[in-house]
């Protein structure tokens, strides 16, 4: 089983403190402080021992929470009754966005996953329409991983992949796609976060520039690519991105800045949505 970079840990925690101090939707029957309840206790600890400031992330987590958060929303109201969150951390989406008759998913790796039931059977959380998955998206076909786990692949399915392709390598997300889409009924609608740089820039200098100048060659981000080596990569394992020629629809932010061959370079975010 593949070990967590400490560093990818203390992101996936300011991510979970950050979220649990934004204000964000819940459904009639969803609990919406079971955010809060999820990451009691939790610190992310930087490298320098000390708790990171989560108040530094929430410019770029609110957007990107709002646009996963209405993704699932808009699933449940056109009666998709599957949801797989990949890389779920502590999410609290299945709590949150809780339906009758909706199944969630939350896959993350084994540590996670255990942690995660713990803390909810801490809380008492009626966790009967959720099936917390273990997985090793580096080394497990996730197409297996979710027929085990009780996925039905001939019903609508909305997977959800936020702030996790950029710490899988180009392959893994690749074989992640590919595997999705193997479980994608029609009319299944896949929404994720893709990690851009300018099209004119090598992808391999990007990440080892990446590493080197913001992680001293420790860094956990893998995968940054330009938005057509994106597109095409969806369009090869069978994905058709409903919001790839829409000004309007294209949702973005920036997510940092570094110089990679003597150029300032910004790294975008983008929010992508893709049918089956």
């Amino acid at each position: 089983m593949t070990r967590e970079n400490p560093l990818l840990t203390m992101i996936r925690e300011v991510c979970a403190l950050g979220r649990a101090e934004l204000e964000r939707p819940s459904t009639a029957e969803g609990d919406p402080d079971a955010g809060r309840a999820l990451v009691q206790g939790l610190r992310a600890i930087g490298p320098d021992g000390e708790p990171s400031d989560i108040s530094l992330s929430l410019a770029l987590l609110a957007p990107r929470a709002a646009y996963f958060d209405q993704r699932v929303l808009h699933a449940i109201a056109a009666g998709v009754t599957q949801v797989v969150n990949l890389g779920a951390g502590y999410d609290d989406r299945a709590l949150r966005l809780r339906h009758s008759g909706v199944r969630f998913f939350d896959l993350d790796l084994p540590g996670i996953v255990a942690d995660k039931a713990r803390r909810l059977h801490v809380t008492g959380t009626d966790t009967a329409h959720l099936a917390l998955v273990a997985v090793d998206l580096h080394t497990h076909d996730v197409a297996e991983v979710l027929a085990r786990a009780g996925h039905d692949a001939h019903r609508p399915t909305l997977f959800l992949a936020e702030h996790l392709a950029l710490f899988l390598e180009p392959g893994d997300v690749a074989s992640l796609l590919a595997g999705l889409f193997d479980r994608a009924a029609a009319g299944s609608t896949l929404a994720m976060t893709a990690e851009v740089h300018p099209a004119d820039l090598d992808s391999d200098l990007v990440v080892s520039t990446v590493d080197d100048v913001m992680f001293g060659g420790a860094g956990p981000l893998h995968t940054i690519q330009s938005r057509d080596a994106w597109l095409a990569l969806f369009a090869k394992t069978g994905w058709r991105v409903d919001n790839a020629d829409d000004a309007d629809e294209v949702a973005a932010v920036d997510h940092f800045q570094v110089t990679v061959a003597d150029r300032p370079t910004q790294i975008h975010t983008e929010f992508l949505t893709a049918t089956a």
